[in-house]
């Protein structure tokens, strides 16, 4: 009996991830949906790049006629605790998770409410997806996704969910330092989406601004501290990749904070940032510009969400 691949959280990255595998593996594929969330990906026809876009949805265990064998799980980080809840009810032990989030978080979390599973690490860089109206979704580029195990006995299956992506045309890399990797891109996301989020500048527009290189600058050097002080090497170098990084857009690329701002949505300030503030307080780091640029999103977000009245 073929097992399951499953995606749960259809968004920027979950949209052309679903697509890619859904064409692949067809009737092995499903897209995983709670209960009280169901009926907006079932009421409505869903198209992606203009294709009709009509996989199984599934809500409860009835409904398998197989085991899920690996999930994906591409919801934003605040709604991983909801998210465990529900995958408790649908999955067994053998089933294989794949935190896509930014940052630690949803790994840590998912490694500590999922003891007897293994959960890979990994993240996804680069998709364009847009999310229009009437249940539409487009995207030029899907993304790559960088997937691996700090773990010996599960770096077998990390390269396995590698192999399965790649032979639906997904660009996946598999890394044994994925702690690494994962640390690196973290940096960006700490630095450089407060940053767009906070002045609106986008990626395209840090090569012009002095002033903007210079907060990123000290941001990532207070980042540098807490990184090493737990054994992950990230150094100077590291800095300037990003950096060359922001310098390689030609186009305009506004990062997914920014985006929430604009459209006054909950932001993951809290396990992006917050979460490095947590762990450099239990280490005795002070880290200054990472806290001012957490401390002005949390005012920003609290303003529009209405949560200072």
């Amino acid at each position: 009996m073929k097992k399951k691949i499953a995606v749960i959280g259809l968004g920027v990255v979950g949209a052309p991830l679903s697509y890619l595998l859904s064409k692949k593996y067809k009737d092995d594929f499903v897209l995983l949906s709670s209960p009280d969330y169901i009926h907006t990906l079932t009421k409505h026809d869903l198209y992606i790049n203009g294709e009709l876009f009509n996989p199984c949805v599934i809500s409860n265990k009835a409904q398998l006629s197989s085991p899920i064998g690996v999930v994906f799980v591409c919801v934003k980080n605040y709604h991983v605790k909801h998210t465990i809840d529900f995958l408790r009810k649908l999955i067994d032990k053998d089933t294989i998770i794949v935190p896509l989030q930014n940052g630690v978080y949803s790994f840590d979390t998912f490694s500590k409410d999922f003891p007897n599973n293994v959960v890979i690490e990994g993240f996804a860089q680069g998709p364009n997806t847009q999310i229009n109206e009437g249940w539409s979704f487009t995207y030029q580029k899907p993304g790559s996704f960088h997937i691996g195990s700090s773990q010996i006995n599960y770096k077998v299956y990390a390269k396995n969910v590698c192999s399965l992506m790649k032979d639906a045309n997904i660009m996946a890399n598999y890394y044994d330092d994925i702690k690494y990797h994962v640390w690196k891109k973290l940096m960006l996301n700490v630095a450089g989406n407060a940053i767009t989020a906070l002045t609106g500048i986008d990626y395209f527009m840090i090569k012009k601004s002095e002033e903007s290189q210079y907060v990123l600058k000290r941001a990532m050097t207070d980042y540098l501290k807490v990184a090493n002080s737990i054994g992950v090497n990230l150094s100077e170098k590291d800095i300037d990749d990003v950096f060359n990084y922001y310098f390689s857009f030609t186009v305009s690329k506004k990062t997914s904070m920014l985006e929430d701002i604009i459209n006054k949505r909950p932001t993951e300030n809290e396990y992006l940032a917050g979460y490095i503030r947590k762990l450099a307080q239990r280490l005795n780091i002070d880290i200054p510009y990472i806290d001012e640029l957490y401390n002005l999103i949390k005012i920003k977000e609290d303003v529009y969400l209405s949560k200072l009245d």
